[in-house]
């Protein structure tokens, strides 16, 4: 795919959408991506960047807060090596893009924890907490060139985009879409999601995991009414919210020669791999693990805890583990056993 000769920096676009959509970076297949109807707008956006010399932009709707199921994070409220090894797979994504336009890359993600914490029983200070030690392991990182954090209320704010007014109607749809479409694939997608969102601690991480199996069937089994209940009146909440996030999204208006990214396969959206290829459960969702070989994933914390050949590791004043490593005396034993 070419540029149009007469448009700046055409090639040095291209190569810069090269390394976006390689495998490396890319999470959708190809033909998700459906580059022939969306790459002339990348292509586009890019060359705005290029042509006055400024970093090429993403955007990205990300690290709301550490989900409270204690099947996927334990106790664990704040950030750990699962975000960590995302901000460092952002940095390879600048050290790519760098190669073939030094200028590089900046990658805007947007927090929006304060408009669907609510929805799952998360209380603003939490969210805030959270957000404050994801800024630190950027800084940590030394990534604060590349991912730059924003608030998305905030940016609506900036936008003059208030959703107040449409509240009501948005409201009414959710409701028809959740009566509607009872019993379908995609409720029972919704419901199964939703449970795995809902802040769960009171309850066993066994239980938890047990309740989530279920759920794939868009039900809880007897005696759980009262959860099921919560979980019904959360997808009615966060369609809400997720209508709120799509009708009003001020990215457009505050970045308009970004490419707005997405963290889970869309077509005609650039997903991105967050901690490296092949690992695709998002690092709010799981803890921080290290394999013997050093590579960093993502894992619920029912398949770690407890298991003989990974080693919780703390940081100071903290009392959940920040990441889990495994001992390559016990994976050589495992792989041979």
């Amino acid at each position: 795919m070419h540029a149009p000769a007469s448009l700046p920096d055409a090639n040095v676009a291209e190569r810069v959408l090269s390394v976006l959509i390689s495998s490396a970076f890319r999470k959708n297949s190809l033909p998700q991506l459906n580059l022939a109807e969306c790459g002339p707008a990348m292509l586009s956006t890019l060359q705005r960047r290029i042509k006055c010399g400024h970093p090429v932009q993403l955007t990205l709707l990300a690290f709301p807060f550490k989900v409270p199921n204690p099947a996927k994070v334990g106790a664990r409220t704040l950030p750990d090596f699962a975000e960590f090894a995302a901000i460092q797979q952002f940095c390879r994504l600048r050290d790519a893009v760098q190669r073939v336009y030094p200028p590089g890359l900046e990658l805007h993600i947007l927090h929006d924890g304060s408009l669907i914490g609510d929805v799952f029983g998360i209380e603003l200070q939490e969210i805030r907490r959270y957000e404050a030690s994801f800024a630190q392991l950027v800084a940590l990182a030394r990534a604060t060139d590349v991912v730059r954090c924003e608030d998305f209320n905030r940016l609506q704010r900036t936008a003059a985009l208030d959703p107040a007014e449409a509240m009501e109607r948005l409201q009414s749809a959710a409701e028809q879409w959740w009566r509607e479409q009872r019993g379908t694939a995609e409720w029972k997608l919704t419901f199964s999601k939703t449970l795995g969102m809902l802040n769960l601690r009171a309850l066993s991480a066994a239980l938890v995991a047990d309740l989530m199996a279920h759920a794939r069937c868009g039900q809880l089994p007897s005696g759980h009414e009262a959860l099921e209940a919560r979980v019904h009146a959360a997808m009615v909440r966060y369609h809400v919210q997720d209508a709120v996030i799509h009708q009003f999204d001020p990215r457009p208006l505050c970045f308009p020669d970004a490419i707005h990214a997405t963290t889970q396969p869309r077509c005609g959206r650039l997903a991105i791999w967050m901690v490296r290829r092949g690992q695709s459960l998002l690092p709010w969702h799981g803890v921080g693990c290290l394999d013997a070989r050093g590579r960093a994933r993502v894992a619920p914390a029912v398949d770690v805890f407890g298991r003989d050949d990974y080693r919780p590791i703390s940081c100071a004043d903290e009392d959940t583990p920040f990441v889990h490593r495994q001992s390559i005396r016990s994976a050589g034993a495992c792989a041979t056993g």
